[in-house]
């Protein structure tokens, strides 16, 4: 929505004073025509440094709690999502924390009143403004109202949640060790099941991430078919796309997917280090990104969003989240 996009605008100014940007990494590379161009990386040099290990050690042992200026930033961030307002929030499950990124790259940590997060691993937001977190290790996803109050869905429905994604209705989880897309209905409280464990037609093996499209089309991450499975919005299978490989549009260890407002469709490849574009009906156009620590590089990238004309990259083992301009894309 416009309103969205412009509050990530916003957000994007803000951070851009102390968050590191280098606009001269582009994708594809020269000689091609740049489809994406990095525009922050976070935390940038304002942020807060992780200590090291013997320093985070040494504070358990002596029962210190870390001053503000050595609390870690992100250590293994995962699901990246991008608020009604603008605002970007971050799953770390190897915190275990789930965070709101402030101006200078800090991270401001939203809890529950009365739980802990166990292993958040992705994060959305629901069409009322709340905040959707699965959290794998609680085996639920848990919904954080804005003043700070948590109700926990599909408990005991759920093994290991590792994606999210709502719609005004209903809540879409990824349940690898299940197989299936569990969908819990807002309005009647009905549950159901999207997939079984298999290679056929609309079934799935080990999915990771889920997304809408544009279309209300729900995208599912179906790991180990290495491809990127579609159920329409009646959940009636819609076919899919994506073949195992390493090269071109092949997916090696397929992780997280988003979709843009133009219908395309990004794609995390945890092995080759890439984000993956297709076109709406799963036509590969380019890949961003390349193995390293570098601005514009990736190592195991995970969860993806796309907001206010940018895609933002949950680069998980970098311990950071790098966002990327859409050239001609921006709405």
């Amino acid at each position: 929505p416009p309103v969205a996009a412009a509050g990530a605008d916003i957000t994007a100014r803000l951070l851009v004073k102390h968050v590191s940007a280098r606009p001269d990494v582009v994708w594809p590379a020269p000689p091609s025509a740049p489809r994406v161009r990095l525009a922050l990386v976070v935390p940038g040099p304002g942020a807060p440094e992780e200590p090291s290990l013997w320093q985070r050690v040494w504070d358990v042992v002596a029962g210190i709690d870390p001053p503000p200026e050595r609390r870690p930033a992100l250590i293994r961030p995962f699901g990246v999502a991008a608020g009604p307002r603008g605002e970007l929030v971050v799953a770390d499950p190897d915190g275990p924390s789930v965070s709101r990124v402030l101006e200078g790259g800090a991270l401001e940590p939203l809890a529950c009143r009365d739980r802990d997060w166990a292993a958040p691993m992705a994060v959305a937001f629901g069409d009322d403004g709340a905040l959707l977190v699965a959290d794998a290790g609680a085996g639920a996803v848990i919904r954080r109202a804005p003043d700070g109050s948590c109700v926990a869905l599909g408990e005991g429905q759920l093994e290991r949640p590792t994606s999210v994604a709502a719609d005004p209705d209903r809540v879409f989880v990824a349940d690898p060790p299940r197989h299936h897309v569990l969908v819990l209905s807002l309005r009647t409280h009905e549950v159901t099941a999207l997939g079984a464990r298999g290679e056929g037609d609309g079934e799935l093996s080990f999915p990771t991430a889920v997304a809408l499209a544009p279309d209300g089309s729900l995208l599912v991450v179906d790991a180990l078919n290495f491809r990127i499975a579609r159920f329409a919005p009646d959940g009636r299978w819609a076919g899919a796309f994506g073949e195992p490989g390493d090269t071109g549009g092949e997916l090696a260890r397929p992780k997280g997917v988003a979709a843009g407002p133009d219908g395309r469709i990004y794609v995390s490849d945890a092995e080759r280090d890439l984000v993956l574009v297709f076109g709406p009906h799963g036509e590969f156009q380019y890949g961003l990104g390349a193995s390293g620590s570098s601005p514009g590089s990736f190592v195991h990238p995970a969860g993806l969003c796309v907001s206010g004309g940018r895609i933002w990259v949950a680069d998980s083992h970098n311990g950071r989240v790098q966002a990327f301009d859409l050239l001609g894309d921006r709405q």
